[in-house]
């Protein structure tokens, strides 16, 4: 699912280019996440923990990334990448806050937002659907 999700079609920028985002932006992630918890319980936390939520870094971005261009709902990302989707819509905020501060520039893809597996799958075209249905 990862590689169909990062397929440069749906994020509109090379795989590399995404790779390199993800490593440059984990710490701007994590003082985030600090942040987001002394707002929210007006202290700073007695323990670092390492995961924020039940997603990594990378899908994290990888989803903000994708709603921002309107690629898939938020409840098929939530759907395909097995979490809930009010767990993932915690996660955009910051998401947003971190393709800003890297001046990544997003355009929205044209039409709805892929609602389905087989929308999805239309949205790649049918070089990408021969190899992302292993059946």
């Amino acid at each position: 699912m990862t590689l169909m999700l990062t397929d440069p079609v749906l994020t509109g920028i090379p795989r590399s280019d995404f790779a390199h985002l993800v490593e440059i932006s984990e710490p701007y992630w994590d003082a985030l996440a600090e942040a987001f918890f002394q707002r929210r319980f007006h202290r700073p936390r007695s323990y670092l923990h390492p995961q924020t939520s039940s997603l990594d870094h990378f899908h994290r971005l990888l989803t903000a990334l994708l709603r921002r261009r309107r690629a898939v709902t938020s409840t098929l990302m939530a759907h395909l990448l097995g979490v809930t989707r009010t767990n993932l819509s915690n996660q955009f905020q910051d998401g947003h806050r971190i393709l800003d501060l890297h001046k990544i520039d997003i355009t929205s893809m044209s039409g709805s937002p892929a609602r389905t597996l087989d929308q999805l799958k239309t949205r790649l075209g049918p070089a990408e659907n021969s190899t992302a249905d292993p059946i």
